[in-house]
C-alpha cells in the first residue's frame, strides 16, 4: 500500500506540474497580448520658425513629432515630418505654387538631398533618414534620444548616425518634447500612429502681410480604422512686408495652443454662444474625433466650413474644414 501511494503521488505531482506549465504559458500569452492591448500615451510638438530672411525671401519651417509612449517613457512609435515654405516676393506677388507647400516627406526625391548625402557616406533622402530617426526612436526614452545627438544638432550615436546625417537638433527636440507632452487619450499600444501636415496661403493674405497657415493631425487608430486618439494644432506665420520686403524677423513662433488664451478667440466665439478659445475647440474636435473614421470625420463638416455635425458645432465653432480634412488624411488607412 505504501508502494502504491507513493506512485499515485507521484503521477499526481507530474499531472499537476504539467497543468501548472500550461497555465504558466497561457498566462504569458495573456500578459504579452495584454501589453499590445495596454493603454498608451499620445504626444506631439511642433517646433515653427522664421529664418533666412532677406529682402524677397525667407523660410518658414515646422518641425511636427508624434509619439506613442508606453508606462515606463519608452516610445513605442515614433512619427516626424516637417512643413517647409520658401516665399519669394518677386513671384507673382509672393505666392508659392502648391508643389511648394508639400511638406518634406510628400516631396520624397524631389527635396534634393541624395547627392548632398551622398558626401556624408549615405546617399539618402530626407525621408529616408527621417526613416531612420524614428526608427532609431523606437524603444528609447526622452533622454536615450537626447544624448544621441551632439551639441553641433547632429547624431553623435554611431547607430542613429549610420542612417542619418541631416542636422536632427530640432528634429530630436520635438521628439522629446512630444514624449513629455504625452497623454492618456484611449490609445493602446496595438495601435496605429499616423500624422499629416496641411499648409495653405492665408486667404487674406495682402501687401503688408504674407501669411501661411498650417494645421497639424495626430491620430492612431485601431484595426478596424477608428480613431482611439486624436490631437490637432495649427500655427501662422505672419511675415509682415513693407515696400516689396520682408520685415518680419527671425525666431520662433507659437502655435495656437501654445498661444492660449492669447489668440484672443473668447470674445468672437462667444458671440456663436460658446465662449470658448481656440485650444478648447480644439478640444472638443479632439473629443468629437475618438470612434470615427476618415470618412466620418470629413461627414461632420458642411460645405461652408463650419461644423454641420450637432455634437461637433456644440463645442467648435471656428471653421474646421482644414483641420477636419487634415485629420482625415492621416486616419486614412
Amino acid at each position: 500500500m505504501t508502494k502504491m501511494k507513493k506512485v499515485l503521488a507521484l503521477g499526481l505531482a507530474s499531472v499537476l506540474a504539467v497543468s501548472f506549465a500550461a497555465c504558466s504559458k497561457g498566462g504569458n500569452d495573456d500578459a504579452n497580448k495584454g501589453d499590445a492591448n495596454a493603454a498608451a500615451k499620445t504626444g506631439y510638438s511642433v517646433i515653427s520658425s522664421v529664418s533666412e530672411v532677406k529682402e524677397t525671401t525667407l523660410t518658414v519651417d515646422s518641425v511636427f513629432a508624434a509619439v506613442l509612449v508606453d508606462a515606463d517613457g519608452k516610445i513605442i512609435d515614433c512619427k516626424i515630418d516637417e512643413a517647409q515654405t520658401k516665399p519669394d516676393l518677386t513671384v507673382d506677388g509672393g505666392t508659392v505654387s502648391d508643389a511648394d507647400l508639400r511638406t518634406k516627406l510628400e516631396k520624397k526625391e524631389d527635396y534634393g538631398m541624395k547627392d548632398t548625402s551622398a558626401a556624408a557616406g549615405i546617399g539618402k533622402e530626407w525621408y529616408e533618414q527621417i526613416s531612420a530617426f524614428e526608427t532609431f526612436a523606437k524603444g528609447k526614452t526622452a533622454d536615450e534620444i537626447t544624448a544621441a545627438v551632439g551639441a553641433d544638432g547632429y547624431a553623435s550615436d554611431a547607430d542613429l548616425k549610420a542612417g542619418c546625417t541631416i542636422h536632427v537638433g530640432d528634429i530630436a527636440k520635438a521628439v522629446t518634447n512630444a514624449v513629455a507632452n504625452a497623454q492618456d487619450l484611449g490609445a493602446s499600444a496595438s495601435d496605429t500612429l499616423k500624422i499629416d501636415i496641411t499648409t495653405e496661403k492665408y486667404y487674406e493674405s495682402n501687401e503688408t502681410n504674407l501669411q501661411y497657415d498650417s494645421n497639424y493631425a495626430v491620430v492612431t487608430l485601431d484595426a478596424d480604422g477608428k480613431i482611439t486618439s486624436c490631437l490637432v494644432d495649427a500655427s501662422q506665420a505672419k511675415c509682415s512686408v513693407a515696400d516689396g520686403k520682408f520685415t518680419v524677423s527671425e525666431g520662433t513662433f507659437a502655435s495656437k495652443k501654445e498661444l492660449k488664451e492669447d489668440y484672443g478667440m473668447k470674445n468672437v466665439s462667444a458671440a456663436a454662444g460658446i465662449g470658448k478659445e481656440w485650444y478648447e475647440q480644439a478640444d472638443a474636435f479632439e473629443k468629437w474625433a475618438v470612434g470615427k473614421t476618415a470618412s466620418e470625420i470629413t461627414a461632420g463638416v458642411g460645405s461652408d466650413g463650419y461644423a454641420s455635425d450637432a455634437d461637433l458645432k456644440s463645442g467648435c465653432t471656428i471653421i474646421v474644414s482644414s483641420l477636419a480634412q487634415t485629420v482625415s488624411n492621416a486616419a486614412t488607412v
